[in-house]
């Protein structure tokens, strides 16, 4: 046989196999995708179970919520990352002390460590986040309250000036118009106004926020004015921003009477007392 003909056998095999070959391969990305949607559906259902069963879970799923990973694919995801991101450094520093000629002891001592403090520390981050997002909350209901005056004067319904609040100051107030459209949602998906903004009122811990959900919630459950009882907010809060202003300033003068304290009074205490200080020492230099 020549070697052309070999040639012609390999390429006929080659021209055979290769529908087989890319039709196995389109098979098994379909396997693999089915396979990553019935995985990501079962860890969101394992992650509400653990978050009904365990108390610790809950609460972390109470502090992603408040950082603003409002849903649950979102949590899963951030979680997930986040631990992929932890092993992969911890193992990274296991690699580093192993190729430094470490025992094996300390090798998973160093992974352990590892694992534990950038835990810590992301844990510390994300409470930190959902700080400031609970402050953004508090610093956004002045002009809230005032929205929601200005619209249930006109006349609108409860989910009607939600409606639009959520939708005029997503600009002013982005942070509480995005938690208020979770209530719209559940309203309008069927649910009532009372358990909808009651479940906000559970998963904030902002003071000024959360007495303006109260006192949405009472208008919902009696269906009276609440034109007073935000007025009444308005100044609370007002009142409320005053004081954490003026705490504020005398901290930061307590804090520029010690700088002046370290550095300024030396300096003066040089320019003051220095000729005279000078002027003894040359006088006990003559004396003796």
């Amino acid at each position: 046989m020549e070697v052309h003909h070999l040639y012609y056998i390999i390429g006929a095999i080659i021209l055979c196999t290769a529908p087989v070959i890319l039709l196995a391969i389109a098979h098994l990305e379909t396997a693999e995708s089915t396979k990553s949607k019935e995985f990501e559906f079962s860890s969101k259902d394992m992650w509400r179970q653990l978050r009904e069963e365990n108390t610790h879970i809950a609460s972390l799923s109470q502090l992603l919520r408040r950082a603003g990973l409002l849903n649950t694919e979102q949590q899963v995801n951030t979680i997930s990352i986040t631990l992929i991101a932890i092993s992969a450094t911890a193992i990274c520093l296991g690699i580093y002390t192993y190729f430094n000629g470490s025992p094996p002891t300390t090798i998973l001592f160093i992974i352990t460590l590892g694992i534990v403090l950038l835990t810590y520390l992301a844990y510390l981050f994300l409470k930190k986040i959902a700080q400031q997002r609970q402050e953004k909350l508090n610093q956004e209901t002045l002009i809230l309250v005032q929205t929601t005056r200005m619209l249930w004067r006109v006349g609108l319904s409860l989910p009607r000036t939600l409606a639009i609040i959520c939708d005029q100051l997503r600009n002013l107030a982005p942070t509480c118009s995005q938690e208020l459209q979770l209530a719209v949602n559940k309203i309008e998906s069927g649910q009532s106004q009372e358990e909808s903004l009651y479940e906000l009122i559970g998963c904030t811990n902002a003071e000024g926020f959360k007495e303006y959900l109260i006192v949405v919630r009472q208008q919902a459950i009696t269906g009276g004015s609440i034109d007073k009882a935000l007025d009444e907010l308005y100044r609370l809060l007002q009142n409320r921003r005053k004081l954490d202003l003026q705490e504020e300033v005398n901290k930061m003068s307590g804090k520029m009477s010690l700088v002046m304290m370290l550095f300024l009074f030396p300096a003066l205490l040089i320019v003051v007392a220095g000729p005279a200080l000078m002027s003894i020492s040359k006088a006990l230099s003559n004396l003796g």
